[in-house]
């Protein structure tokens, strides 16, 4: 969740972002000229690079995901700690009838940017085989955004959003929520 601070210092993700991609830029053109960069490595994203386990050369590579059962269907969240260092987290469950989707019950605010995908789970069919309703906006103020179709819903860093409902289910759908975040 996002703190007012972080929103008034202006220490936030996307900052970060923007610097670094003026300073990527200034890398590209200094690695064109010959010699110039010849000793730069490449940049840490924070994943570890150790890949064995003790069992194998590329164990390490292989993460098994902790499902857990919630109710009638499987849910999982992975984050940093259990991807390696890799700087995302990821929450995966299914929509299977009608009624409240997912744990928030209000609107919510992060620190980090967000994405949330909602696919259907026929490999037949293109359809999502259900309606949704997200709602964007602090309480009070939520915006209702009705779709039945595969959808992503893109969130920057700072906007609130939730809850979510499924209004009608014809099929079980995938709702994952990828997170820009090492938390």
């Amino acid at each position: 969740m996002k703190s007012d601070e972080n929103v008034k210092t202006g220490a936030t993700r996307r900052v970060f972002f923007k610097e670094l991609a003026v300073s990527g830029a200034a890398l590209a053109a200094a690695g064109a000229m010959p010699g110039f960069a010849a000793d730069a490595g490449p940049v840490s994203q924070g994943v570890s690079r150790e890949t064995s386990d003790g069992k194998s050369r590329y164990g390490k590579c292989i993460v098994p995901l902790p499902l857990r059962k919630m109710g009638e269907t499987v849910m999982f969240s992975a984050g940093a700690d259990l991807l390696n260092g890799f700087p995302c987290n990821i929450i995966y469950a299914f929509g299977l009838k009608a009624g409240p989707l997912g744990l928030s019950r209000k609107p919510h605010v992060h620190d980090h940017d967000e994405v949330i995908y909602f696919i259907g789970s026929d490999p037949k069919s293109p359809e999502l085989g259900a309606e949704v309703n997200f709602k964007i906006g602090p309480e009070g103020e939520e915006e209702d955004h009705l779709f039945s179709v595969p959808t992503a819903v893109v969130i920057p860093e700072g906007v609130w959003h939730c809850p979510m409902e499924t209004v009608r289910c014809d099929q079980p759908f995938l709702c994952m929520a990828v997170s820009l975040t090492s938390k």
